[in-house]
Parts: C-alpha cells; structure tokens; sequence
C-alpha cells in the first residue's frame, strides 16, 4: 500500500509537470533568429515650378505626399517547426513546416507579456500609443486611432490560450497587397497584456505583398519620427506557430 501511494504522488507530480510543460509551451516564443533583408524609405519628391506672370491670377491645384512620422513597416517569410523537447533544448520529435501558420507579435516591452491577459486593447491604451508616439489624435491622419478602426476583418486566432475573435472589439487594419489596396491577407490587431501595447499580426502564406513579392506577412508598428527625433526604438519580437 505504501509504494502504491508513492507511485500515485509520483504520477500525480510527473502529469502537474507535463502540464506546467505545456502550458509554458502554449505561449508564443521568441525566434530563433531575424535576418534583415533590406530596409528602405519613400524618396521625397523634387520641387516643382511654375510661371508667375504680373497681373495674373492663377488657379492651381496640389497633389502630394508625406512620410509618415508615426509608423515603422515590416514584411517578410517565416519558416520553422513544432517541436517536442527538453529544458536543454533537446528535440524528441519534430513537426516541421514549410508553410507554418500562426501569429507575430511585437512590443516595445523588454520582459515577457503576460501572455494569459492578453486581450484587445481598448480605446484608452490606443489613446495612450497615440501620446507616447507624438500624435495628436484628432489632426494627424496617421494617429493610431485613425488606423486600426475595423474590428471585424479578421480571422480567429489564440494567443496561448487565449481566443481572440472578431466578437471582442479589437481594433484592426489590413495592409496593402500590390494593387495598394487592404487585403485580408494581411491583417493585425492591437493587444495588450495589461502593461504594454502588443502588436500582432496574422501569418499568411504565400500572398501578393505590397512591392508585388510574395510575403508571409506585413505589419506596422508604431515608432515617433515627430519634430526630428531619429532615436531608434527596439521591438521585441515573438512568434506562435500553429
């Protein structure tokens, strides 16, 4: 009887464990690596002229762009596999995938988001993004709040295990595919875990990109270029495959 008891603490603590093991393993992960393949910048444009003769009044009209001051963009591929390991990183078994699918998620937060209260930010943790950024929400047409407004045009996903879907008022935007049009390829949300804003966009195999490339993903995060500030922001990456 005694060794029967201990064999069922034994067990009782070898299923808590495989449990704690996968929960921790639920979570998003940071990558293995980021290998940058290429940054670049919309060219400003020339000056343009026109005659001015005396005694003339003259009607013109004004086509121009601006770069944004507010915004930093990200596109790329992404490749790995599920795995079954150890603490040592040791692999039993592994699902590996040419085409994963799943989420990136990005933050200005050093530490680990609360991964289990993450949920959709609200419009008062968006007012916040848009001050800590250097924009004034009711005149800068790049304000956050004025770029992520859909909140249905996105397909269900879980952070861990928590379910995200269009039923919760998440605040969402779909990125250009190479006609320059949204595409519900492309698609990220506003999160947050109670601390930090979480920038999170959904993984699309294969779909026509902005630049016409064939791109896994597109996603903006929110960087302050107002009146001259050219300090670099670091962001945090993590990804869950599914």
């Amino acid at each position: 009887m005694k060794s029967l008891k201990i064999f069922g603490i034994l067990f009782f603590g070898i299923v808590l464990g495989l449990l704690a093991a996968w929960t921790v393993a639920a979570a998003p992960t940071g990558p293995s690596s980021i290998t940058t393949i290429g940054s670049s910048r919309m060219p400003i444009s020339a000056a343009s002229n026109t005659s001015a003769i005396a005694g003339n009044v003259t009607g013109l009209d004004f086509e121009s762009n601006s770069v944004t001051n507010t915004w930093q963009g990200y596109y790329g591929n992404i490749s790995g596999s599920i795995k079954l390991g150890n603490a040592a990183n040791q692999t039993l078994y592994d699902w590996t995938s040419a085409s994963p699918n799943g989420e990136i998620y990005a933050t200005r937060a050093s530490g680990v988001p609360a991964w289990a209260s993450v949920v959709c930010a609200t419009d008062a943790q968006i007012a916040t993004e848009d001050t800590t950024l250097g924009v004034n929400q009711t005149v800068d047409q790049d304000a956050v709040n004025r770029t992520f407004l859909n909140t249905t045009s996105f397909n269900q996903f879980y952070v861990g295990n928590v379910v995200i879907n269009n039923t919760q008022n998440c605040y969402a935007v779909n990125l250009n595919n190479e006609s320059g049009l949204p595409s519900t390829d492309f698609q990220e949300l506003l999160l947050h875990d109670g601390a930090s804003l979480i920038y999170t966009t959904i993984i699309k195999q294969d779909a026509s990109g902005f630049d016409g490339g064939s791109h896994d993903f597109e996603m903006l995060v929110g960087e302050d270029g107002h009146n001259g500030d050219a300090n670099p922001t670091p962001y945090y990456f993590y990804v869950e495959l599914g």
